[in-house]
C-alpha cells in the first residue's frame, strides 16, 4: 500500500506544531514566573519595621557562621592556607576568619589618587580635592569556607583609604575617631538576595553548613541530613534567587588584577543623590602572569609573580541614579544600567611593585567597613543598613576567638593612631 505522505507530513507537523506552542508555554512561564524584571521599588531609601530585630538574628548566625567554618578548616584545611604554615601545623593554626570572603588571596599597598578638574556632581567628600592617600587593597574569595581558588565562586576587593580626615560615620555609634574611608566591592554587579527576612533564611541555612537549603525550600542536598521530604516543597524553592545567586559564581579569572569589581548596593554621594562604585582595570589592562593553574592558590601566586617586578591600576569609578530608570535602592537584586548612566572616573588607584605575603595577617585583622566612612559617602539600602553591626560584631567575635588585641584603624602603611587605641580595642 502505497504511503500517504502527505498525511505524514500533515502529522509531523501537527506534532511540532504541538512541540513548539509547548515549548513556548514552558518558556513563557518560566519568564514570568522566574525571568521578568521584578516590579519597580522606590528610588529612595525604605527602612521597614522590624530590621533591628531581624539584623540581630543575622549577626547570630553569621556567629554560627564563623564557628562552622573553622570547625570546617581545622577538619580539611586547605593547603598554603595560612600563607607559610607548614602542612603539618595547618589544622592547629587555622584562625577565625570572616563569616563570608574568608579567603585572603592577597593584602596589597596601593595609592588612590583623586583625579584632578571633576564635574562638581562628583566633586564631593572624599573626591572632592585633587589629593594622594595611602590605601590597603585585600582581595578575597566569597565563600564562607578557604576553598581550592579552581572553585566557581564570587570574589572580592575591600578598599581602605587611609589618612581621610573628617568626621566619620561610625562615631555616631562610639566607635573612636578614624581616619579611613573603605569601600566593599565584589565582581558582581547585583545581589541575589532583596531583603532581611530572605536574607535571615539564607544565612540560617549557611550557618547549618548548607548552601542550598534555602533555594530548595529547607532540601538540603549538601548535607548527609538531606530532609528528603522537602524535596518537593516548590512553593518555597526560590528559583530567580538561586539563578541570581550562579550569576555571582564565577570561574576564575587569569588574574584578579584584570578584574571588574562592584559595589553592588548604593551611597549617597553628598545629600542629593544616590550612586554606585566600581574599580576597572584601567586600560590597556597587564598581561596576566603565568602560573600553575592547577595550584589551589594560584589566583594568589598570580599577583605574587605580577608584582615582582610589575604594578597594576584600576580606575575607580561613579554611577550616579537617574530619574526615571529602574535603579532601585533598596532592592540590590536589580542592575543599574550602565546604558541608562555610565560609569565616571574619580580616581585612580595605584598597585606598584610589591612583596605582598607577609601581609597578610594586616588584612585579616582590619575591619573593611563601608560605614568607615564620611557622611558624604553615606551607605544606604537595607543591605547595607545590616552590614553596620554585623561587621562589627563578626570583626570583634573573630579577633576575640584569635586572641588577637583589636587593631587600631591606621593613619597610613606605618602608623595608627595612639590616642585612639585603647577606646578602639574597646569598641571594635
Amino acid at each position: 500500500m502505497p504511503i500517504d505522505q502527505s498525511n505524514t507530513a500533515k502529522r509531523w507537523n501537527n506534532r511540532t506544531t504541538k512541540a513548539l506552542v509547548g515549548l513556548v508555554v514552558v518558556l513563557v512561564f518560566v519568564y514570568f514566573a522566574f525571568l521578568r524584571p521584578t516590579p519597580w521599588g522606590p528610588m529612595g531609601e525604605n527602612p521597614t519595621a522590624g530590621e533591628d530585630t531581624l539584623t540581630a538574628e543575622i549577626v547570630a548566625s553569621a556567629i554560627r557562621m564563623v564557628d562552622q567554618s573553622h570547625a570546617a578548616m581545622v577538619a580539611s584545611p586547605v593547603p598554603g592556607n595560612p600563607p607559610g604554615v607548614p602542612a603539618n601545623q595547618l589544622s592547629e593554626r587555622q584562625p577565625y576568619r570572616r563569616d563570608v570572603h574568608a579567603k585572603t588571596y592577597g593584602c596589597l599597598r596601593a595609592k588612590f589618587k583623586v583625579l584632578p578638574n571633576l564635574d562638581s556632581a562628583y566633586a564631593l567628600g572624599l573626591f572632592a580635592q585633587p589629593q594622594e592617600y595611602q590605601a590597603w587593597v585585600r582581595y578575597s574569595s566569597g565563600n564562607t569556607h578557604v576553598q581550592d581558588d579552581r572553585e566557581k565562586d564570587a570574589r572580592g576587593m575591600a578598599i581602605k583609604v587611609m589618612g581621610v580626615s573628617g568626621r566619620k560615620l561610625l562615631e555616631d555609634d562610639g566607635v573612636p575617631h578614624a581616619e579611613t574611608q573603605d569601600f566593599a566591592l565584589m565582581n558582581a554587579n547585583q545581589f541575589f538576595i532583596r531583603d532581611l527576612p530572605e536574607y535571615l533564611a539564607f544565612t540560617n541555612y549557611l550557618g547549618q553548613g548548607s548552601n542550598y537549603g534555602y533555594f530548595f525550600g529547607g532540601f538540603t542536598p549538601d548535607l548527609p541530613q538531606k530532609n528528603w521530604g522537602k524535596m518537593f516543597n516548590f512553593k518555597g524553592y526560590h528559583v530567580r534567587e538561586m539563578m541570581l545567586a550562579l550569576k555571582t559564581l564565577k570561574p576564575p579569572p587569569d588574574s584578579l588584577l584584570n578584574t571588574d569589581f562592584f559595589s553592588v548596593s548604593a551611597y549617597t554621594l553628598g545629600s542629593q543623590q544616590f550612586v554606585k562604585y566600581a574599580a576597572k582595570p584601567c586600560a590597556p589592562t597587564g598581561k596576566a602572569a603565568r602560573v600553575n593553574h592547577d595550584d589551589p592558590n594560584f589566583l594568589r601566586q598570580e599577583m605574587v609573580e605580577r608584582l615582582k617586578d610589575g604594578s597594576a591600576c584600576f580606575d575607580f569609578m561613579v554611577q550616579r541614579q537617574v530619574a526615571g530608570k529602574n535603579m532601585p535602592v533598596e532592592d540590590t537584586t536589580v542592575e543599574w544600567s550602565e546604558s541608562d548612566s555610565p560609569f565616571v572616573p574619580v580616581a585612580r588607584i595605584e598597585i606598584p611593585k610589591q612583596s605582598f605575603v607577609e601581609n597578610q595577617d594586616v588584612c585579616e585583622n582590619l575591619t573593611f567597613n563601608p560605614w568607615y566612612s564620611l557622611p558624604e559617602h553615606r551607605p544606604v539600602g537595607v543591605m547595607n543598613r545590616v552590614r553596620k553591626p554585623l561587621y562589627l560584631e563578626v570583626a570583634r567575635y573573630r579577633r576575640t576567638r584569635n586572641g588577637e588585641q583589636p587593631l587600631c584603624e591606621p593613619k597610613n602603611f606605618d602608623e595608627i593612631d595612639p590616642d585612639s587605641c585603647e577606646q578602639q580595642q574597646n569598641s571594635n
